[in-house]
């Protein structure tokens, strides 16, 4: 398995590279900063006492570090689909989750359509 992933970054031949770096980087700091601000957004309504997500059936409690690790695992959890169900998002936070599944499913698209144009653009160049 190594081997295949070494080859996407570093192939025997310049021209067979598959992925840049460049643009994985972009990708994992994309969602990274993503995640980021989604987890912020849930703690924000959590410390207002307004509960957006529920652990357990329960409202999410404890001190601010507990509530921002539970705010940003189920960001982490939401953003790649994943879905364990011992976080659940409610009200107001039920829209949030949507928007960031979507922006969970989209951004690996949009990963391989600029890796294609930039594959396309080297082409011809070359």
């Amino acid at each position: 398995m190594f081997m295949s992933i070494r080859t996407l970054f570093a192939p025997e031949h310049e021209n067979e590279k598959r992925v840049s770096l460049e643009n994985l980087l972009w990708l994992a700091f994309l969602y990274g900063t993503i995640m980021i601000g989604f987890a912020l957004i849930y703690l924000l309504f959590e410390l207002q006492n307004y509960s957006v997500i529920l652990e357990h059936g329960k409202r999410v409690s404890g001190d601010f570090f507990k509530q921002l690790v539970t705010a940003s695992y189920f960001s982490t959890i939401t953003m790649f689909s994943v879905g364990y169900g011992d976080i659940v998002p409610i009200g107001l936070g039920r829209l949030f989750a949507v928007v960031q599944a979507f922006i969970g499913y989209t951004l690996p698209a949009a990963f391989v359509v600029r890796t294609v144009i930039d594959f396309e653009n080297i082409d011809r160049e070359g």
